[in-house]
């Protein structure tokens, strides 16, 4: 093979990761995982779709529209919901969407990004992310050729240092077009961003132009303190929303949206999310698309009930796994600890930080040798950071499996330390 062919982005390690993840639990099927940010199994019923498709087909009886050309021909490209999860929208996060166009409803939160990405970046700017975060975003930003700026988790959570360091792109000619954050419990350390702080944001985006990507893929799983407001909710005019009922419904639908920022004076993104759709994915599965709108228009438009039994299961997981990390890893005579952890008010992840580097290399080996899989917060970051840090999640685990993967990653750690 030449060396031309060799040498593609494809080599990046940012679109490797999730790759990496999955071949890791092939080649140790004995191992548990503590890697997968996936939901829990128990809470992806089946029953859910033949619920959503009955409603549905309720609906569209009472509207007069056929529902073999709505269900089985090629749909409108922005999608065939977009006024039901309007309606959603406005009754789960006082999100006022003032055109249903501005919705464009996608094949999960990768085409909602890709296509939000493709609307703002035109020719040169730059693209900002919290330093570590998911790979989706940076893996898509490298295949369209967009450059990425990543800012260490601790400035980017500090709106004055977050404004030193777009001034410090402007004094070089680069221009932030774009930010991409997820201001609740994010992936993977699972930090978020105060109110105070989603304001400050959006004033900055206001004054120096330019776009914010908000991910708000775990909004329905706080566990403790109260409710923030969306950057959505708070200023519609700078955000992008992108959706996902991954989490909330469960993964196997595919089912996302987007919508495009909404205000006087702000240029209408509507047509630009759906030329670009049109030749990707031409349009979102519409047996999808009714089984979303289905269990929507069943729960009253709103979320919050049928994801509350889960919220509470994924409390009592976090909880159970911080009494563990707490068993495994007690204080020392100096009152410290070896290795710490962080406390998330919700999410599906704890962030421990160890007294050694950890990274593929250590993450094979605890996987091999002591049978527990944990994924290291590095592989999510551009610039090393978080060299010593890993991520545990508790989201698709028994509280049995946390415990007995937590003694072994207990195991593995004191074998480090020898």
């Amino acid at each position: 093979m030449s060396s031309a062919v060799e040498n593609t982005i494809f080599e990046d390690p940012t679109l490797n990761v999730i790759h990496l993840l999955n071949s890791i639990a092939q080649e140790n099927p004995q191992a548990l995982s503590l890697a997968s940010g996936r939901p829990d199994d128990e809470h992806c019923d089946p029953a859910l779709i033949d619920l959503g498709l009955a409603r549905y087909r309720q609906h569209i009886a009472n509207t007069g529209h056929s529902l073999e050309t709505l269900l089985c021909q090629y749909g409108k490209t922005s999608g065939i919901i977009n006024e039901i999860i309007a309606t959603h929208l406005q009754m789960d996060e006082e999100v006022h969407v003032c055109n249903p166009e501005s919705v464009v409803v996608c094949m999960g939160f990768q085409e909602a990004c890709t296509l939000a990405l493709l609307s703002i970046f035109e020719g040169s700017g730059v693209l900002l992310v919290p330093d570590p975060v998911f790979c989706g975003i940076t893996g898509i930003a490298k295949l369209l050729g967009i450059k990425t700026v990543p800012v260490p988790m601790a400035d980017f959570l500090d709106p004055v240092a977050l404004r030193k360091i777009i001034e410090a792109l402007e004094s070089k000619g680069e221009k932030t077009r774009a930010v991409y954050a997820i201001p609740d419990f994010s992936n993977p350390t699972a930090d978020s961003l105060s109110y105070h702080d989603r304001k400050t944001m959006l004033s900055l985006a206001h004054e120096k132009n330019f776009f914010i990507l908000e991910d708000t893929a775990y909004r329905y799983f706080r566990y403790e303190g109260e409710d923030i407001a969306s950057m959505k909710a708070i200023d519609s005019s700078r955000v992008f929303l992108l959706g996902s009922f991954a989490k909330s419904i469960f993964p196997g639908l595919r089912m996302g949206y987007v919508v495009a920022p909404e205000g006087t004076g702000v240029m209408p993104f509507g047509p630009r999310l759906c030329k670009a759709k049109s030749l990707i994915t031409v349009n979102t599965p519409a047996l999808c698309q009714a089984v979303v709108a289905g269990l929507l228009l069943e729960n009253h438009y709103s979320l919050k009930g049928l994801n509350q039994p889960r919220a509470l299961s994924y409390a009592k997981k976090r909880n159970h796994m911080l009494e563990c990390l707490e068993r495994a890893f007690p204080l020392g005579a100096d009152a410290r600890r070896a290795v710490n952890w962080n406390q998330p008010a919700g999410g599906f992840f704890i962030n421990v930080q160890l007294p050694f580097v950890f990274g593929y290399c250590e993450m094979r080996e605890c996987a091999e040798q002591f049978k527990v899989i944990v994924f290291p917060t590095t592989l999510f970051s551009l610039t090393n950071e978080a060299a010593g840090q890993v991520r545990l999640s508790f989201s698709n685990a028994t509280t049995s499996q946390i415990t007995q993967a937590i003694d072994s990653f207990r195991r593995y750690v004191e074998f480090r330390l020898q």
